[in-house]
């Protein structure tokens, strides 16, 4: 066979080899795909560990780029900017704290006590994964750019959103929910969450005793038309699906809610 003939072929004849130009074009940018995210992930992963050590109030791209072992350079590659990279950040814990709270009721079956429990899990992610910093740092970005562009944000909680629209959504099934308006209720529940996150973070501006995940619980199943007994609030809390200290935790918080109502 004349090598060089199936070579010239190859560049005139699309119908011989398409198939393999698709496959060896797919390939390389499968690849080149996975080194972008894995670089950018390094990133993230470095802004995070910054973020920590300054307890929230300070960062710098060179400290970033430091903290990876890579130059300004290249993170500019990646990222267009401080608030670029931040935002990064901050979608990345969006994704992962849904993901947690998915696990943490993956053991309810009832849709209702599945709402009560991915809102008393989302109440235990700062003790949970213990980042007092990375939180702190992502409340403040948060406040800047919900100013700035508040679609941003919007865009980057859509793991979230999207989770308790659904949760929500599977709850108007229990007869005192039906008529409820889901996106409305969404918003109601995710802005008290949010809010009570915020005071856990970067301290209560309020004024008066901050609520515990069972009072956040109580008040959103309520605000929705759900009126539950403190104790069946509970009784979800302790069911919670979470590994390590989590658990650990959650047996805490229970143990001085308990103190606090005797």
């Amino acid at each position: 066979m004349d090598v060089d003939a199936v070579g010239e072929r190859a560049q005139t004849d699309d119908d011989a080899t398409a198939d393999w130009q698709r496959r060896v074009v797919t390939r390389s940018l499968q690849e080149a795909q996975r080194r972008s995210i894995d670089r950018g992930n390094r990133f993230i992963r470095a802004a995070a560990k910054v973020l920590e050590r300054s307890n929230g109030e300070s960062l710098t791209v060179q400290e970033v780029a430091d903290e990876a072992g890579q130059s300004l350079r290249t993170l500019y590659q990646y990222f267009a900017s401080k608030d670029d990279l931040l935002l990064a950040v901050f979608e990345e814990a969006m994704h992962t704290n849904a993901r947690i709270i998915r696990a943490a009721i993956a053991g309810l079956d009832d849709p209702l006590e599945r709402l009560a429990g991915a809102i008393l899990a989302a109440a235990h992610l700062p003790a949970m994964h213990n980042k007092a910093g990375v939180d702190r740092g992502l409340v403040h970005l948060r406040r800047q750019l919900s100013q700035a562009d508040p679609d941003l944000i919007a865009r980057s909680q859509v793991p979230v959103m999207s989770l308790y629209r659904e949760l929500i959504e599977a709850a108007t099934a229990d007869a005192s929910l039906t008529a409820l308006d889901i996106e409305p209720a969404t918003y109601f529940v995710v802005s008290a969450r949010t809010s009570l996150l915020t005071s856990m973070t970067i301290g209560n501006e309020y004024g008066v005793r901050s609520p515990d995940a069972v009072d956040l619980s109580v008040f959103c199943l309520g605000g929705l038309g759900a009126h539950r007994p403190r104790e069946w609030h509970q009784q979800v809390n302790e069911r919670l699906e979470l590994s390590g200290d989590g658990r650990s935790i959650l047996r805490r918080l229970a143990r001085a809610s308990n103190s606090a109502q005797t």
